[in-house]
């Protein structure tokens, strides 16, 4: 007579629509998370079953339909980390992990990635905007973790921070950046910051290196306007939109501010 078998050897035969749970939290997490990825990639595929590729207008949902697909492979590439340094997993796997990393560049996709979500904070594309700066930030420490000497790394974090206010945290990065490679923009970055935060002398200290460096930075001529339009010596805030405004025509919100300064002197 046939043995039975036990319970755990029994096979059953799952119907397609089923969810799969599991007894360890961990586990179950990525899985929750496939399941999301998953249902969010049928999304971007929805046009195309819908109207077919030649009747979709790409210019009008191009853009959106690359933004959706950033999204989705930023959640893969968290998801991906979770698991690499997940404390189940054995210290060698994580520095295998990271040594791959390194060698095929990876910190160059997380900066190409940070890049792209700042670009779209600017434009306003968020509802979350702390939310979309912490990814950010996110972001540039995985590319920090794989190659500390990425410059555009520690730029665009302290980019990040800045947008949430955390001007002296953001310093510290353009800093570190300047450090690995001199760089204007970073200057820029810098004296914006202290600006912001209301260190004026050392905003305006740093926008005069810049210019020492190049005599036709418009960011640095209009970053001492806002400086001097913030500490009210309207007489050096005019000569400053003025000179900006002689490399590259103001926008208007500068422009109002310049007539306020010509109005008060």
């Amino acid at each position: 007579m046939k043995e039975s078998k036990d319970w755990e050897d029994i096979n059953v035969n799952r119907r397609k629509g089923d969810k799969v749970f599991f007894e360890s939290t961990f586990l179950q997490q990525i899985s929750d998370k496939i399941d999301y990825l998953k249902d969010e990639s049928k999304e971007i595929l929805k046009e195309v079953d819908k109207k077919g590729l030649d009747e979709i207008d790409l210019e009008e949902i191009g853009e959106n339909t690359l933004n959706h697909v950033s999204d989705v492979v930023d959640e893969v590439s968290q998801l991906k980390s979770e698991i690499i340094n997940s404390d189940e997993l054995p210290q060698s796997v994580k520095e295998s992990s990271r040594n791959i990393k390194i060698a095929l560049n990876r910190d160059e996709d997380y900066v190409r990635r940070a890049r792209r979500r700042l670009n779209r904070i600017e434009m306003k594309e968020f509802s979350d905007e702390e939310r979309a700066n912490l990814r950010v930030i996110q972001l540039c420490e995985k590319a920090i973790h794989v190659n500390d000497t990425n410059k555009d790394a520690y730029y665009l974090k302290g980019r990040a921070l800045s947008n949430l206010g955390k001007y002296d945290d953001a310093i510290e990065e353009f800093i570190t950046s300047l450090a690995i490679m001199d760089d204007i923009n970073v200057m820029i970055a810098i004296a914006d910051a202290n600006r912001l935060n209301g260190d004026y002398d050392d905003a305006i200290s740093v926008y005069d290196s810049v210019i020492e460096k190049d005599w036709g930075s418009f960011d640095a001529f209009k970053g001492k306007a806002l400086t001097y339009y913030a500490c009210e010596d309207y007489k050096n805030a005019d000569e400053a939109f003025r000179k900006a405004n002689n490399l590259t025509e103001l926008d208007k919100e500068s422009e109002t501010l310049w007539q306020e300064c010509q109005n008060k002197i």
